[in-house]
């Protein structure tokens, strides 16, 4: 079924089926070894829009220029050929995609593609990939095989969005219902318009498990655009806690391409100010900053409840190990706990400084005035989680240190809760502002 699938795509939708000519000038010409930047300033002057388009992109912050450039040919020597030409599919392929029927929340949508495409520029950055800008592109191209299955499916895809918003894998589910997923169909469409290969393959293996080990080059930006969506907070549909599965591939791929905790903590600290930033000179609609604080808000308030979560999974363990008096089980086992809290104290912690950022940019524009005292009550928010995941992270280390026999003691177990419960008990009274759900 899967090919009749494509063929379906094609002929329902005719304005899919390929680029705007411009852009295809473009990308044939920066495909060639012996072209110039003259070359592609000649065509992108044909598209007054992508004109403006490229010049605000190089006089952004972003690209810290001292002096404002004025000419096409001046941005493409300062950007440098790849650059241009990601910029131009990212704004072509925004502007087309946004003309496809779709329920799905476009803001929200944008949002998520416009975070992983920067986490991943940001890994091939810090991973020395280039051009980094492939990255970019592949990951705001992401997930455009969702649209295009809705606009095909109007009446399936109900039916599985529905299946995934209860908790369900949707690769799964896809597959299912169409015998292919989101992702290949990305992957399909990217080929009917002549985008290179890798970043087609990257779309398309983004859900794929990694096996350990591969660090083959030409699998390096599809495993780039994994981990990158991995990384991601902001999501279109409201997603379950990752399975056990989940954070093994996202460890795997992290060794593949020999990243530190430290280097993804560092990336996942800038996302949310980098979003802002980026989706105002590139024009895509993620939300005012109002709304994004909520969701970063949100996120916060999920991320404490699955900590509360484990600790109530790790009392019940710890009990049961006393029990049965498996003095190298229980240590095997509070290592994998001490794992498991690792990954989503990161999490906490990457959405309690995206939001400090978050408050302190929209502060400084004057975009929010704090009527209802958000700033004030979110700072001393900040101060308590950060407090709390000190404590956590304390205990964590003890856990891990001392011999296995002190696991076995219930009092010392019940203690340790105690005290991050109470942490997190003073953290939930002060947490939700008024009026933010």
């Amino acid at each position: 079924m899967t090919q009749e699938i494509f063929y379906k795509i094609l002929n329902d939708h005719k304005e899919l089926s390929s680029l705007p000519q411009v852009l295809m000038e473009v990308i044939r010409v920066s495909c060639e070894q012996d072209s110039s930047a003259n070359d592609i300033a000649i065509i992108i002057m044909k598209d007054p829009a992508l004109t403006a388009k490229i010049l605000r992109v190089v006089n952004s912050p972003f690209y810290g220029q001292i002096r404002k450039i004025t000419t096409v040919n001046q941005a493409v020597v300062t950007l440098g050929m790849r650059t241009v030409t990601a910029v131009a599919l990212s704004a072509s392929i925004y502007d087309k995609m946004n003309k496809v029927d779709s329920s799905i929340d476009r803001k929200r949508f944008w949002r998520h593609s416009l975070e992983v495409a920067i986490a991943a520029r940001l890994i091939a950055e810090t991973v020395k990939y280039e051009p980094a800008e492939e990255a970019f592109v592949a990951g705001l191209l992401h997930e455009i095989g969702t649209l295009v299955l809705e606009a095909s499916y109007p009446a399936d895809f109900r039916r599985v969005w529905k299946l995934i918003e209860m908790g369900e894998n949707q690769t799964a589910v896809e597959e299912r219902t169409w015998g292919t997923n989101h992702a290949r169909v990305g992957q399909f469409l990217l080929d009917q318009w002549g985008i290179p290969k890798n970043i087609g393959e990257a779309v398309g293996n983004h859900h794929t498990v990694i096996d350990h080990g591969n660090k083959l080059p030409e699998h390096q930006l599809s495993q780039i655009i994994n981990l990158a969506n991995q990384l991601s907070k902001f999501r279109v549909y409201n997603m379950p806690p990752p399975e056990s599965a989940q954070l093994e591939n996202r460890d795997v791929i992290a060794a593949n391409l020999e990243l530190s905790n430290a280097a993804i903590a560092k990336i996942e600290e800038h996302l949310i100010s980098e979003i802002i930033k980026e989706s105002n000179y590139l024009e895509i609609e993620i939300g005012s900053v109002e709304e994004i604080l909520v969701d970063a808000n949100r996120l916060l308030y999920k991320q404490f409840l699955m900590v509360e979560n484990l600790l109530r999974e790790n009392r019940i363990m710890q009990q049961q190990i006393a029990r049965d008096q498996m003095k190298k089980a229980a240590l095997e086992s509070l290592k994998a706990i001490a794992t498991t809290f690792s990954h989503y104290i990161n999490n906490a912690t990457a959405a309690i400084l995206g939001r400090a950022q978050l408050m302190e940019l929209a502060i400084t524009k004057g975009e929010i005035i704090d009527q209802k005292g958000i700033a004030a009550l979110s700072a001393g928010t900040i101060v308590d989680a950060v407090e709390t995941i000190s404590t956590i992270l304390e205990e964590l280390k003890k856990m891990t240190a001392f011999e296995t026999t002190l696991y076995h003691d219930d009092t010392y177990i019940l203690d340790v809760e105690s005290k991050i419960r109470e942490k997190l008990d003073n953290l939930n009274r002060t947490r939700v502002p008024a009026g933010i759900n």
